[in-house]
């Protein structure tokens, strides 16, 4: 017999951390773009201090999984030599060949499928370890959960507006009448899904914190593409709460993983990792961002055959183009070490 969400662990760690993951990051997103949208005059602070404080600390996280130790470089070496050299050729190759404009719609479309998977493996990650099971056919909510991003990128892609971050992108040909045809084809599935869902809770089959964290899927996805015409303004809430989403979920893998104490292979990473340490933990990963980034810009200053723009928009998307295809490697939750560091066995 299928356990219930009610006889099942409750969270992906505590009450505390779950409420704060589920509820706090699409709040923060939400807080931060009602922010863009009301003082517009003060969007490159808010833009720095997203950069600073989250986007690149996000991606520094993924690199506690490959570089914090010896073991953990030898084992993902591929990932940590050829493939950046790879990836950072082609994004040369391809500002060489069609421009920053090319890059700027690339990035807008992979960051879209990239937001989404990670969204979905949350969404896994929570019925897998709380045994948190959605009412209804599966397909039809995998469906359902796809069907509303992708109409609310269809919506954006239809509008006029073509520019992020002061950058041409290039959108897809969506006609609006398509546009608003998926849209209330995913709005039909959303209802019926909601319908269902709110039986499951009832049933005590549902958790209360993973349908919370369904909503705020879909409602970031919706507010982020539809609700903000504005483009760049838009992002910054799906980025804001994909960033912090993200740091908040390799620390959680992180403090599992090294539950049992510091382990003489990871010294350093399962030190900070220690129940009690998150904040030596936070500040450690921030001053590591620091040191990257700040050499990163330095080191750009003695290129000439690009403009210094161009340099650091090819460098820095080249390193989240890597992130993205490491992240697709090092976390899918089929893996045995991914499912016992999170307590899913």
């Amino acid at each position: 017999m299928q356990a219930s969400a009610a006889t099942s662990p409750l969270y992906l760690r505590s009450l505390r951390f779950d409420r704060l993951f589920v509820l706090g990051t699409p709040l923060l997103a939400l807080a931060v773009g009602a922010l863009v949208l009301g003082f517009p005059e003060y969007f490159s602070l808010i833009l720095s201090l997203d950069m600073a404080l989250l986007g690149y600390h996000h991606i520094i996280s993924t690199y506690t999984r490959l570089l914090f130790d010896l073991k953990s470089a030898r084992q993902h070496w591929a990932l940590l030599l050829p493939l950046p050299v790879a990836v950072l050729a082609g994004v040369c190759l391809l500002v060489n060949w069609a421009g920053v404009a090319a890059l700027a719609t690339l990035y807008m479309h992979w960051q879209w499928y990239h937001y989404t998977r990670q969204s979905e493996g949350i969404n896994k990650a929570y019925g897998m370890k709380t045994r948190s099971v959605q009412a209804g056919n599966p397909a039809f909510n995998r469906c359902t959960f796809y069907l509303v991003p992708v109409a609310a990128f269809l919506m954006m892609s239809a509008r006029p507006e073509s520019t992020f971050l002061s950058m041409e992108v290039w959108k897809l040909p969506v006609p609006q009448w398509l546009a608003n045809g998926v849209l209330a084809a995913a709005a039909a599935c959303l209802a019926w899904w909601l319908a269902a869902q709110l039986r499951a809770l009832r049933a005590g089959t549902l958790g209360r914190l993973h349908f919370a964290y369904l909503c705020s899927h879909f409602l970031i996805y919706l507010v982020s593409y539809v609700a903000i015409r504005d483009i760049t303004h838009g992002w910054m809430v799906i980025n804001v709460w994909h960033n912090t989403q993200y740091i908040a979920f390799v620390w959680l893998f992180n403090s599992n993983q090294f539950k049992g104490g510091v382990d003489p292979q990871h010294r350093a990473l399962s030190w900070l990792s220690q129940e009690g340490r998150w904040p030596i933990y936070l500040l450690a990963c921030l001053a590591l961002t620091g040191l990257v980034f700040q050499s990163i810009d330095a080191s750009l200053a003695w290129f000439s055959n690009y403009s210094l723009m161009t340099l650091l928009i090819i460098v820095y998307q080249g390193i989240n183009f890597h992130h993205y295809i490491v992240d697709s490697v090092i976390w899918k939750l089929r893996k045995r070490e991914v499912q016992s560091a999170l307590k899913m066995g």
